[in-house]
């Protein structure tokens, strides 16, 4: 089957598009404990998992016939079959896991380490969408 590279470019503008307003919330300096703020970054990171987890899904089904089941192992799979490099899955993983425990509310999320971890990790949205653009690429040039 082959990968549907228009569904993979909506992905990732989505992708784009929440990355910016995460930064524009930081740029802002709008990110403080209990605002409003962070919990439209809150709601936005959960966006970006989807759409990273989508773009991942549906690259593997596609083009290597792997099927995941659930956040983490999609990212696990994409490291194992050569979507992305190893910096990037340790990375990923890490925001899949902490996606998980957002959106299920294992517990309560500390905000001031959300906001470090947001700064810390802002670059690696585009990170992503560089290496699976860089991935397609190869893809075609290879077939």
């Amino acid at each position: 089957m082959k990968v549907d590279e228009i569904r993979i470019k909506n992905y990732l503008s989505e992708i784009r598009r929440n990355s910016l307003a995460l930064r524009q919330l930081l740029d802002q300096n709008e990110l403080a404990p209990d605002s409003v703020a962070l919990k439209a970054a809150k709601y936005i990171l959960i966006e970006l998992a989807e759409a990273m987890s989508n773009t991942i899904q549906h690259i593997l089904a596609k083009d290597k016939g792997v099927a995941v089941s659930g956040y983490v192992d999609a990212v696990a799979k994409a490291f194992e079959n050569g979507l992305f490099d190893k910096n990037l899955f340790d990375r990923l993983k890490p925001f899949f896991d902490f996606r998980n425990s957002l959106v299920h509310r294992y517990w309560r999320i500390d905000d001031r380490r959300l906001i470090d971890n947001i700064r810390n990790g802002k670059d690696d949205f585009d990170l992503f969408i560089s290496q699976v653009e860089a991935y397609l690429e190869e893809k075609r040039l290879n077939h």
